[in-house]
């Protein structure tokens, strides 16, 4: 005789939440609801497209909380020749003498 354990799992169809994302692309301002589950957490993390203007690169910015597992966001990108460098802010670590 073989045993067999029975889980019961919640309806698949509340799992996870919804962020109403806005492109902050000039020129698109594109809206949509992106559903985020434990398979597709890492897009939290990472960098994704716009799925209108197709810009790569942004990164989603949590925008506050406009109900019951809903969020507002925002998909920002980086302005064109906007980099950031660590000397600026520290100095040169190297220019001091050790006497």
């Amino acid at each position: 005789m073989q045993a067999s354990a029975t889980r019961h799992e919640p309806n698949t169809g509340s799992q996870g939440v919804v962020y109403r994302t806005a492109c902050q692309n000039p020129g698109c301002g594109c809206t949509f609801d992106l559903k985020i589950t434990a398979e597709n957490a890492g897009l939290l993390g990472g960098t994704m497209p716009c799925p209108r203007c197709r810009r790569r690169g942004g990164m989603l910015k949590r925008d506050g909380r406009l109900g019951d597992r809903l969020f507002a966001a925002k998909l920002v990108f980086r302005g064109i020749g906007a980099g950031h460098t660590s000397s600026d802010d520290e100095g040169d670590l190297f220019s001091e003498r050790l006497n």
